[in-house]
């Protein structure tokens, strides 16, 4: 009965410092972004209404970010509060496993990550599009700029890489699934130009793209004379895209959810275009989550480590170098990710493998 009040304690403890350190990331977080925006808040003179609503649109994206931090200042204060107490003392000597008093503060870490998981793919995602249109049309007053805007189709000066090939376009219509001004350009596997096809429009049904009114040149150097052209009224060439593909791919996770990221994936696998950028970002929107309960793992064990000496001035400077940390190593390991330099789910996960398996090496030692 002794440990179960403990442990609630301790809970409690760690809700406090919990609630606090992220209120507190959190204001300061919004005072620096308001700092560096001062410049966009003032140029048009907007309401006053319109930038606090920004930021009340920005704050499940603030919150998220924040969690981690949150999460392991709270942890290493509630384990130095107890250590000061002589509380872990106490539990010790009960004959307590520390793994079973850690228990439902490991359960709630597990907790927060989902939590994460779901305030990103399903909360976040919608306020940040809405952030983004309260910053152009109100902020900024592009009143053409909407929601829709945020997902719009790439309409003008089209370059898509599709297999092994590369196609142009001065100018698509999405209703009528039309481009025009298209050139296509087609290459062999050691990407040699073999062909080149140049239409004034080109339509894109299941049969392939239809190219209108236009010419095929040919290419082979290795022959004589090397070169041949043809006019054509109308040919089918065997690229199948839809208009998923003209979606601008430029866009911040921040903006896409895990579904949206699933359905980009399909279209880049088909067409062997961008994938690795687009598996990088699905992977690190369940990286990111997980890290709230590797830190609490690591803050437990870290805590039990310093013992007394870990007091608060201590914890806030773990906390912060660990996060400087992390932040360096995830943010190499994404841009490697996304550049295919590495495989996409190892750059997603490469820090939080690494801050576990810190985490598990010192853990093994806390009873």
């Amino acid at each position: 009965m002794k440990i179960k009040i403990l442990q609630k304690y301790l809970i409690a403890e760690f809700l406090k410092y919990f609630a606090v350190a992220l209120l507190s990331l959190t204001a300061f977080y919004i005072i620096v972004d308001f700092i560096s925006n001062i410049g966009a808040f003032t140029k048009h003179s907007p309401e006053f209404k319109y930038v606090i609503l920004y930021f009340i649109y920005k704050l499940p994206e603030i919150i998220y970010r924040m969690l981690p931090l949150s999460v392991l200042l709270a942890t290493l204060l509630s384990i130095s509060f107890f250590n000061k107490n002589n509380e872990i003392t106490a539990a010790k000597s009960s004959g307590l496993s520390m793994f079973r008093f850690f228990a439902p503060l490991i359960a709630l870490g597990l907790a927060l990550s989902v939590f994460a998981f779901l305030l990103s793919n399903f909360i976040a995602v919608k306020s940040n599009v809405l952030r983004r249109v309260v910053m152009r049309r109100h902020i900024n007053k592009d009143k053409s700029y909407n929601a829709g805007s945020v997902y719009k189709y790439r309409t003008r000066n089209i370059f898509i890489h599709y297999k092994r090939c590369i196609i142009t376009a001065k100018v698509m219509e999405a209703r009528s699934k039309m481009i025009k001004g298209v050139n296509v350009y087609v290459f062999d596997d050691k990407f040699a130009l073999i062909k080149r096809y140049i239409a004034k429009t080109g339509y894109f049904d299941e049969n392939g793209l239809k190219l209108a009114y236009g010419q095929e040149d040919k290419f082979n150097f290795e022959t004589a004379p090397g070169f041949s052209q043809k006019s054509f009224k109308a040919i089918v060439i065997p690229i199948y895209l839809n208009l998923n593909f003209f979606r601008s791919y430029t866009l911040k996770p921040e903006f896409l959810s895990i579904i949206n990221l699933s359905d980009m994936i399909a279209v880049a696998k088909k067409s062997e275009s961008g994938l690795s950028y687009v598996l990088t970002s699905y992977y690190s929107k369940i990286s990111y989550p997980v890290i709230n309960l590797i830190l609490i793992l690591l803050g437990i064990s870290m805590g039990l480590l310093l013992g007394k000496k870990g007091n608060s001035p201590v914890s806030v400077g773990i906390s912060l170098l660990s996060a400087f940390v992390w932040w360096i190593i995830n943010s190499i390991a994404l841009s490697l990710g996304e550049t295919a330099q590495l495989n996409p789910f190892l750059s997603a996960f490469m820090a939080d493998i690494i801050f576990l398996s810190f985490a598990l090496y010192l853990i093994t030692d806390i009873d």
